[in-house]
C-alpha cells in the first residue's frame, strides 16, 4: 500500500545502475532478489539506492495490495507461461515425473498452474485464497533475509531494521521444522540408530506424513513420447532429502555423483560411448526437498544406443554393483574431492552478489549450519557406514526407469495414458522378475569396467608470478591495476598474442584465450558442416585425455565459429601448458586418423554428423520468438546460410549423391587451422612474460608452421544489410508495400502442430557504428534501457499480450544496431502483436516527451553505471579485455588496435552537468551535455529511427503464426512485402545495401580521410 503503483519498484530499479529484481517460486519456498549499482562512498551509510529498493521489497511482506485488476492479469500471465512451456519436453517431463509420484503428497500437484485452476471457483475465491495463503506463510518466523552492499554492517543492519522492521513479529517455527514436529512419530527417537543397529534416515516422509516415491512407485519403467526427437535413460533412486542428520556432514551422494558420471578410460560412459550408445551421461541429486530426494542417472542416447537398451541398463547396474564392491577406492575417491574443494574453496574468486543474497536467504534456513561457513562447500566426512547404507538405495525395486523416445510416436495405443496438462503419452510397466534378478546381483561384469584412476591434474604449485617479479607480498593490492591493459608480445603478419601479469587478483589461476581466424570455416554450409562435425568428434575424444582437467579445475573448449576456430584453457597456472599442448596436439592427430579411416572413428564420426542432424533438425521446435529472431538474422546478414542448407548437405538426396566422408571431413578441419589463418591470442593471470613466450612459440609450432599469410582481404569479415524505407520497399515492392508502418514482412509457420503460441520481432534499424559514434551508441543504448519496462508493462502487465515481451538492442554481423522488440503469446494473431508494438511505440515516445530532463538524465547515469561496473574476479577483466580484442577482428591492419577504454568514452556520453553546474564553472557551450540536451537528443534519434512517422526509419517484423492461425499466414503470404521462404530472402537481397563495417571507436574526422586515403 506504501507504493501504490505497480511498476514503482521496477522503475525505482531501473534508474540505478539499470537494477533489475526476479521471483521464483521452487517446490517448497519462494525466493525474491534484486540487484542494484550504488555510488556509494561513505561505509557509514547505506546508499540512497539500496535503502529505496529494500524498502520497496519490504512492502510485500508487510502490506501487500492484491488489487484484482493486478491479479486478474497476472493470472493471465501464469496461464500465458503454462501454455509457453507445453511444448518443452523439461515441462512436459517434469509434469509426467509429478503424476508418476504417490498421489497423497503434495509433489504429485500441478505446479505450474493456468487459468482454469486458478479461477474456476471464481475470482473471489482466488483473492480469497491468496490472501489466506499470505496470512499463512508470510509470517516473519517463515522468513530470512540476506543483503550486500557497499556499507558498514552497522549502517547495513540500521538499514534494514528501518525498512524490514515493520513486519509483524509472530512466534513460531519455520513451516518444514514445525511440520517435522507434528508428523513425528512418538516412538521416534533421537538415536539414528535403531534396535537392530540399522542405521535409520528420519527425514524421509517426515514433513507431509507420507512418502512422495515409496514402494508403489518404484521398481517400473515408464516410456515418454517427446516431442523433439530425443533419446534418454533417466534412473531416479529415491534417496533421503539431503538434510537428513546423517547426511549433513558425510554427504555420500557426492563421491557417487563424481564416480557414476566418471567420464575418464574405464567408466560407463567410456564404456557406452565406445559403443556408439552415447551422447552423454550425468548423475547426482535431481530433486531434493524436505522429506524426499531423487538421485537420478541420465543417459542420453544414440539411436544405436536406445536400440540397445537393456544393454545399456545391464552395464548402468554392473557399474553400480562394481562402485559398490571397491570401498577402499570411494575413500580414495571420496579424499581426492575433499582435496579439490580445499583448494577450490582457497582460491576461491568473487561470485555474483545476487546469487549469494539469493542462496544465502535459502541457507539460513538450515538451523545446523554455523553462519560462518554458509555457503561456503562445507567439508564432508567419510562414513563408510552411512555410505553403505545410502548404496542400499540404489536397487532395481527402488529404481524408477524412464525412458524417452521420439521413435515411439507411432506406437502410442492400448496402454498409453496420456498426461493431461501437457499432453505427454506415456505407459508404465512394471520391471520384470528377470531384469530384477539380473540388476539386483550382477553375475559378471563387462572387462572394460574399473574404477577411474586418482587424478593427475590436480595442482601442487600455487606460487604467485607477481611475487616472484618482486611485488610485496603483504602489499595491499592496487586497484588501478585493473585498468591497465595487456600488452602484445608477439606482433607478425601470423599471430598477435596478448599479454598481462596479474597483479591486482592474486590467484594462482591463468587463461589462455586462441582466436584463429580462417576464410575457409564458413565459405560453404558444407565446410561449416564439416568443422561442426569435426568440433564435435573432438571433444567427445579431449574426454579421454583431459576430462580430469576439468574436475581438478583446469577448463577448456573448442568450438568453430562463422570466422574460424576458438580455444579456451584456464584454470591453475601450473598445469594449463600441459593442457594446451595435450589439447592442440590431439587436434592434430586426430586429423591424421580420421583421414587413414580408423575404423573405431567411423562410428564416432557418424555418430557426429547424426548428432548434427538431430540437434539442428530440432531448431525448427524452438519457441516461436527463438525462430522469428533466427529468421531476421537471415534477412539482415549479408551472409547467413540457411538451416535447410545443413540439412541438406547431411541427409536427403543431395547428401546421398555426394556424402559426408570422415576422410574430406579431416582435410577441411585441418585446412581450417593450419593452412590459411590468422591468430589473435591472450595469455592473461599468473603467467610471467617468459610463460606467454613458450605459449606463443606452441602457437606457432603447432598451427603456423605450414601456414600461409592471410592477407587483409582474405579475412573473414560479415556485413549486414540495410532494411529498406517505406519508399524503398515501394521501388522493391510496389506501392501496395508502403502503405503499412513496416514495409518488410518475414512471415513463417511454427513447425509443431502443438505450438500454441505465435510471436513476432519487430527491427528498428538504428544503422552503423561507423554512422552512430560514440554518442549515437550511447543514446540507442539509453532508448533501449528505458523502453523495456515501458513495453514489459504496457504489452505484458497491462494488455496481457503473453508471457514474453522484451526490448533490446540487436548487434548484427557486420556492425549495425536495432532495436528488437519481441512479444509471444497465444491470445493474438502476429499481425495483431504488431499492431500494439506500433501503438506501444506511440506512447513510448509521449513517455518520453513527458518526461523531465532530470529524469533521463537518471536513466543515463544507471545505463553509464552498468557500463563502468567494476569486475570482480579475475576471469571478468579477462573477459572484457579479450572481448576488445575480438571486437576487431575481420578488420585491415590500421584498424586493429583494441580500444581498451572504449567502455569509459561511451560512459562520458551519457553523464550530464546540471545547467546551474556548468554556469558556475564556466564550461557552458555547445557541447556541454546538460539534461536538456540530452533529453532533446533523445527525442531527436527516437524520431528519426523509430518514429512511425519517419521517412527514415528503417523496420522489419518476423513472424511466426500458430497452426491455429494456418489460414491467416496463407493469406497474408501472397501480400507484398512479405517473403517467406529463403529463396524469398536471397531474391530480396540483391536489392539492399549493406552497412559500413567501421566500428564506431575509431571514427575521428580527422583520421578518416586518412585511412581511407591509404
Amino acid at each position: 500500500e506504501k507504493y501504490p503503483k505497480e511498476d514503482d519498484y521496477e522503475n525505482f530499479l531501473s534508474q540505478y545502475g539499470g537494477g533489475s529484481a526476479n521471483a521464483y517460486t521452487d517446490m517448497e519456498d519462494t525466493n525474491y532478489y534484486f540487484s542494484i549499482t550504488t555510488e556509494n562512498e561513505d561505509p557509514n551509510q547505506t546508499s540512497e539506492a539500496l535503502t529505496g529498493a529494500l524498502d520497496r521489497l519490504a512492502q510485500f511482506f508487510i502490506k501487500p495490495n492484491f488489487d484484482p485488476d493486478a491479479v486478474e492479469r497476472e493470472t493471465n500471465a501464469i496461464d500465458s507461461e503454462y501454455r509457453n512451456g507445453k511444448t518443452s519436453d523439461a515441462w512436459r517431463n517434469y509434469q509426467a515425473l509429478k503424476s508418476f509420484a504417490n498421489q497423497t503428497h503434495p509433489f504429485s500437484k500441478f505446479g505450474c498452474g493456468n487459468l482454469e485452476t486458478l479461477t474456476s471457483r471464481g475470482k473471489t475465491a482466488l483473492l480469497e485464497e491468496l490472501q489466506k495463503f499470505w496470512d499463512t506463510y508470510y509470517q516473519s518466523y517463515n522468513l530470512r533475509l540476506s543483503v550486500v552492499g557497499h556499507a558498514s554492517l552497522d549502517a547495513l543492519q540500521k538499514t534494514v531494521e528501518e525498512t524490514f522492521g515493520a513486519l509483524p513479529y509472530s512466534e513460531g517455527l519455520p513451516r518444514y521444522d514445525q511440520a517435522i514436529l507434528e508428523n513425528q512419530s512418538a516412538t521416534a527417537k533421537e538415536d539414528e540408530k535403531g534396535d537392530d543397529d540399522a542405521l535409520t534416515f528420519t527425514r524421509e516422509g517426515a514433513v507431509y506424513g507420507s512418502l512422495a516415491f515409496g514402494p508403489e512407485q518404484m521398481g517400473k519403467v515408464r516410456s515418454i513420447v517427446p516431442l523433439m526427437e530425443s533419446r534418454s535413460i533417466k534412473v531416479h533412486f529415491a534417496v533421503p532429502p539431503l538434510d537428513d542428520p546423517l547426511l549433513r556432514d558425510t554427504k555420500p551422494y557426492r563421491v557417487l555423483s563424481h564416480l557414476f558420471g566418471h567420464e575418464s578410460p574405464g567408466s560407463l560412459h567410456a564404456l557406452l560411448n565406445e559403443e556408439g550408445y552415447l551422447n552423454g551421461l550425468s548423475s547426482g541429486v535431481g530433486i531434493d526437498a524436505s522429506d524426499f530426494c531423487l538421485f537420478s542417472v541420465t543417459i542420453s542416447l544414440t539411436p544405436k544406443g536406445m536400440a540397445q537398451q537393456d544393454e545399456v541398463l545391464d552395464l548402468l547396474f554392473q557399474w553400480i554393483a562394481l562402485v559398490r564392491e571397491n570401498k577402499d577406492q570411494l575413500q580414495l575417491h571420496h579424499d581426492e574431492l575433499r582435496q579439490i574443494s580445499d583448494m577450490n574453496f582457497k582460491f576461491r574468486e568473487n561470485g555474483d552478489p545476487t546469487d549469494f543474497v539469493s542462496n544465502a536467504a535459502s541457507a539460513l534456513f538450515d538451523e545446523h549450519e554455523d553462519p560462518k561457513f554458509l555457503l561456503s562447500g562445507t567439508k564432508a566426512e567419510y562414513d563408510p557406514v552411512v555410505l553403505d547404507a545410502f548404496m542400499e538405495r540404489f536397487r532395481p525395486e527402488n529404481a524408477m526407469i524412464v525412458i524417452t523416445n521420439s521413435d515411439l510416436k507411432q506406437e502410442t495405443g492400448e496402454g498409453w495414458i496420456v498426461e493431461p496438462y501437457y499432453g505427454a503419452p506415456h505407459k508404465d510397466e512394471p520391471i520384470t522378475e528377470e531384469q530384477m534378478k539380473r540388476w539386483e546381483s550382477p553375475t559378471s561384469f563387462d572387462k572394460r569396467l574399473h574404477i577411474p584412476a586418482l587424478n593427475a591434474y590436480i595442482p601442487d604449485d600455487f606460487s604467485l608470478r607477481c611475487n616472484e617479479e618482486g611485488l610485496d607480498k603483504e602489499e595491499e593490492p592496487d586497484s588501478s591495476e585493473i585498468d591497465i591493459p595487456p600488452v602484445p608480445i608477439v606482433d607478425n603478419d601470423k599471430l598477435r598474442l596478448w599479454h598481462k601479469m596479474d597483479k591486482y587478483w592474486r590467484v594462482p589461476k591463468a587463461f589462455i584465450r586462441l582466436s584463429i581466424m580462417s576464410p575457409d570455416v564458413y565459405s560453404s554450409p558444407r565446410s561449416m558442416t564439416y568443422n561442426r562435425i569435426f568440433q564435435r568428434i573432438l571433444n567427445d575424444d579431449l574426454n579421454s585425455f583431459v576430462y580430469d582437467a576439468s574436475l581438478a579445475g583446469c577448463n577448456y573448449r573448442v568450438s568453430c565459429t562463422p570466422t574460424g576456430y576458438r580455444i579456451s584453457v584456464s584454470g591453475y597456472s601450473q598445469k594449463l601448458p600441459f593442457l594446451l599442448d595435450t589439447l592442440t596436439s590431439r587436434m592434430f592427430s586426430l586429423i591424421e586418423e580420421l583421414k587413414a579411416g580408423e575404423p573405431a572413428l567411423k562410428d564416432k564420426f557418424d555418430e557426429a554428423r547424426d548428432g548434427l542432424c538431430r540437434e539442428t533438425k530440432n531448431y525448427r521446435l524452438d519457441s516461436p520468438y527463438e525462430v522469428a529472431n533466427y529468421n531476421s538474422r537471415l534477412l539482415m546478414e549479408e551472409t547467413a546460410w540457411y538451416i535447410d542448407n545443413y540439412i541438406e548437405s547431411m541427409e536427403g538426396p543431395a547428401a546421398e549423391k555426394t556424402p559426408l566422408t570422415m576422410a574430406e571431413c579431416a582435410q577441411v578441419a585441418e585446412d581450417c587451422i593450419s593452412k590459411r589463418i590468422k591468430c589473435e591470442g591472450l595469455c592473461m593471470g599468473n603467467m610471467a612474460e617468459k610463460e606467454a613466450l613458450t605459449i606463443a612459440d606452441m602457437i606457432s609450432d603447432r598451427f603456423l608452421a605450414s601456414s600461409r599469410t592471410l592477407s587483409d582481404v582474405e579475412t573473414p569479415s560479415f556485413r549486414s544489410l540495410k532494411l529498406p524505407t517505406r519508399e524503398e520497399a515501394k521501388t522493391i515492392f510496389g506501392s501496395q508495400s508502403g502503405e503499412r508502418s513496416i514495409p518488410l514482412v518475414y512471415a513463417d509457420m511454427a513447425y509443431s502442430e502443438s505450438e500454441e503460441n505465435s510471436a513476432v520481432e519487430v527491427i528498428l534499424q538504428a544503422g552503423s557504428e561507423m554512422e552512430m559514434g560514440y554518442q549515437g551508441l550511447a543514446i540507442f543504448d539509453l532508448i533501449t534501457h528505458i523502453a523495456y519496462n515501458s513495453a514489459y508493462n504496457r504489452l505484458r502487465t497491462n494488455e496481457q499480450l503473453g508471457y514474453i515481451v522484451s526490448v533490446s538492442p540487436r548487434k548484427t554481423a557486420g556492425r549495425s544496431w536495432s532495436m528488437a522488440i519481441i512479444v509471444q503469446g497465444s491470445v493474438a494473431t502476429p499481425e495483431k502483436l504488431e499492431e500494439r508494438v506500433e501503438a506501444w511505440l506511440a506512447s513510448f515516445k509521449e513517455e518520453l516527451a513527458s518526461m523531465s530532463p532530470e529524469d533521463i538524465a537518471a536513466e543515463a547515469r544507471a545505463v553509464a553505471a552498468q557500463l563502468l561496473e567494476n569486475e570482480t574476479k579475475l576471469s571478468q577483466e579477462v573477459s572484457l579485455f579479450w572481448g576488445e580484442i575480438l571486437n576487431t577482428e575481420g578488420m585491415t591492419e590500421n584498424l586493429r588496435t583494441p580500444a581498451f577504454d572504449r567502455l569509459e568514452i561511451l560512459s562520458k556520453e551519457l553523464i550530464t552537468e546540471t545547467d546551474e553546474d556548468a554556469e558556475d564553472s564556466g564550461t557552458v557551450q555547445s557541447s556541454t551535455l546538460t539534461p536538456h540536451v540530452l533529453k532533446d537528443r533523445v527525442l531527436a534519434f527516437f524520431d528519426k529511427y523509430f518514429s512511425e512517422a519517419s521517412p527514415e526509419r528503417r523496420a522489419m517484423s518476423a513472424r511466426v503464426y500458430s497452426q491455429k492461425f494456418s489460414k491467416e499466414f496463407e493469406e497474408v503470404r501472397s501480400q507484398p512485402g512479405v517473403v517467406s521462404s529463403f529463396g524469398d530472402i536471397r531474391h530480396l537481397k540483391q536489392f539492399l545495401s549493406s552497412w559500413p563495417t567501421v566500428p564506431y571507436w575509431r571514427i575521428d574526422n580527422s583520421t578518416v580521410t586518412r585511412n581511407v586515403s591509404r
